[in-house]
């Protein structure tokens, strides 16, 4: 998920897909240089999905009905009622829907619009099937192009594109999780065209039972919202040592920081707080690469090599949670996707959570491996200090007792990702101790029960509000508990236009190269779990071609330790708008992107 000082693009909470309802309150506070966003992570529990084909859903996954061209689906994580980034999930600042209250009285509904249609306006009819796909009919747009279209609920979130045919209409729809109940608002837009609508859905799940109305009207598109750019901090340069390798300790930042000669500029501190005091760092230094799968700790992994696309390193996407549209990509670009990443639900409870049939049976035809983002609880139903405790270990045997029982053993599974911005409801203490200690308790437990897992420690890039000292080290659960450590780095604050600003975000603690350099000194492999460009913030690089080739370019440098990257394929205006699949909203981007990342 991605994040902006308001919030960010990481897959929200209780996301069904990104395909599905996502999260990302509206107003949640910002840190990774807070997304307009997981996350992010609506961004990165279950979204909304949306699904080509037939029916995508909110986490809500997608669903694409005959006659409509969906081209692509995504799930945003939903913002928390009033927080810019802290939405439950990644982040881009997307403000979050209001729920209306659903009625007493259940009443099967076939199809609602707001009064007649008239010459040339937009129009939405939303109509509820089988309880618990909300089907999304649109007329009145310009043929032949692309719509977005984002659905959301008070804590669920997803977006997916459309192509209207001929006659300017299109149809799509998406699913709720099961037992759902409440009001979901649909928005089309295309161009200066806008058009939306709401349902009221009660008890998803029980066929038939829904009560409310579709309400479409033209309404002036929104200005983009962004949340404020952080002023920098100031931090104390790191001193350059002699190369030298690091032995991997269990400890925590102090004993297993790099030293180095890579400046360690801490990132700005966010408008919500003071600038930290400035804390030690651990600062990379060039080393002699350790030959792949040479670190130390319980699972270190041998190879990262992309088995299915022929990449040096596992690469993949997240488009939606609808397999067909993580297959699309793969065909798109000419290469198969290694790696498909998906989102639990997190407002459902434990059981959705580490028990989590939704979102992993829609993938049990993917021949790759799933990353599964997980909080390190479930929203309003515990803290860090309890888990740190232990008081959560059972839970967590069972989420390693299914993955095994479910043959995804081998998945790679981001705790409590972007932990260091406030827009995630399980974000890191200002110590660090307790998000530091929890992480362990949970690490220790997936893998009591699953010892194949692959487990990733990942941070968003550009700035840390928490914990203190403005990097996201503080909190680094030590080596033996981590497999991967990871980072969601999006084209924004600041953007990457030229060599300068990008070596300068890149090298910053809180950055892709000090990460990678950080993995070498440490015999780990590094996961960019979200990675894109950024079209819709206001302190996004847009339609970036610059951006993909840096982001390709270290990659490649970096081969020896990459494991994988997932590419953030969002739709949602006020997201990150970043879709690349046939163009999508970023042409430039996604014809270097094919390039770079697709077949020879």
């Amino acid at each position: 998920m991605a994040s902006t000082p308001g919030g960010r693009p990481t897959p929200q909470v209780d996301r069904t897909s990104r395909f599905g309802f996502g999260r990302n309150p509206a107003g949640a506070p910002a840190s990774r240089p807070p997304r307009p966003r997981r996350r992010h992570r609506f961004g990165r529990g279950p979204r909304l999905g949306l699904a080509a084909g037939f029916v995508l859903a909110l986490s809500l996954p997608l669903v694409a009905p005959a006659g409509a061209a969906p081209t692509a689906a995504t799930p945003t994580p939903s913002p928390t009622v009033g927080t810019t980034p802290e939405a439950d999930g990644t982040s881009s600042p997307v403000p979050s829907s209001s729920a209306g209250g659903v009625a007493d009285q259940q009443v099967p509904v076939a199809g609602l619009t707001s009064g007649p249609a008239t010459a040339g306006q937009s129009k939405l009819t939303l109509v509820l099937f089988d309880s618990d796909i909300v089907l999304v009919g649109g007329r009145g747009f310009g043929p032949g192009k692309d719509v977005a279209v984002t659905a959301a609920t008070t804590d669920l979130g997803g977006s997916a594109s459309a192509r209207s045919g001929a006659d300017g209409r299109f149809i799509l729809g998406f699913q709720v999780p099961l037992g759902f109940s409440g009001r979901v608002t649909v928005t089309a837009k295309q161009e200066s065209v806008e058009a939306s609508g709401t349902l009221d859905v009660v008890d998803a799940g029980t066929p038939g039972l829904a009560n409310g109305a579709a309400n479409g009207a033209e309404v002036p598109a929104p200005a983009p919202t962004a949340s404020p750019v952080p002023g920098p901090a100031a931090t104390p340069a790191p001193t350059t040592a002699e190369p030298t390798t690091s032995e991997p300790t269990a400890s925590g930042p102090t004993s297993s920081e790099p030293t180095g000669t890579a400046r360690a500029t801490t990132p700005p501190s966010t408008g919500r707080r003071g600038s930290p005091a400035p804390t030690a760092v651990p600062a990379p230094a060039p080393t002699a690469a350790p030959s792949a799968g040479s670190g130390t700790g319980t699972g270190t992994t041998t190879g990262g090599t992309g088995r299915l696309s022929g990449l040096p390193w596992m690469s993949g996407v997240y488009p939606s949670h609808v397999l067909s549209q993580v297959m699309s990509f793969g065909t798109w670009r000419g290469r198969a996707n290694d790696v498909a990443h998906v989102f639990t639900v997190r407002t459902q409870g434990w059981n959705a959570m580490v028990e989590p049939r939704w979102p992993l049976d829609l993938y049990k035809a993917f021949p790759g491996k799933l990353i599964i983002s997980q909080p390190t609880y479930p929203k309003g139903q515990g803290n860090n200090a309890a888990c740190a405790r232990g008081e959560y270990d059972s839970y967590w045997k069972t989420f390693g007792t299914f993955l095994k029982n479910n043959g995804r053993a081998d998945s790679i599974v981001r705790i409590g990702w972007e932990f260091n911005g406030k827009f995630m409801y399980w974000h890191s203490d200002p110590a660090g101790t307790e998000f530091r200690d929890c992480f362990r308790k949970i690490s220790t437990a997936i893998r009591s029960t699953d010892p194949a897992v692959k487990i990733d420690w990942t941070f968003n890039a550009h700035a840390s509000p928490v914990p203190n000292g403005g990097t996201p080290w503080a909190a680094y659960p030590g080596d033996e508990y981590v497999d991967y450590v990871g980072i969601d780095s999006y084209d924004w604050y600041p953007p990457s236009r030229d060599e300068a600003t990008w070596k300068k975000q890149c090298e910053d603690p809180n950055g892709l190269c000090y990460l990678l350099e950080f993995a070498r000194q440490h015999g780990k492999k590094v996961g960019v779990g979200e990675w894109g460009v950024s079209s819709c913030s206001r302190n996004g690089g847009g339609d970036n071609p610059f951006y993909i080739q840096k982001m390709f370019d270290t990659f490649t440098k970096y081969a020896d330790v990459m494991a994988y990257e997932a590419y953030f394929h969002d739709a949602a205006p006020g997201n990150v708008c970043s879709t690349i699949m046939n163009g999508g909203q970023n042409p430039k981007a996604s014809a270097l992107y094919k390039k770079l990342f697709g077949s020879l």
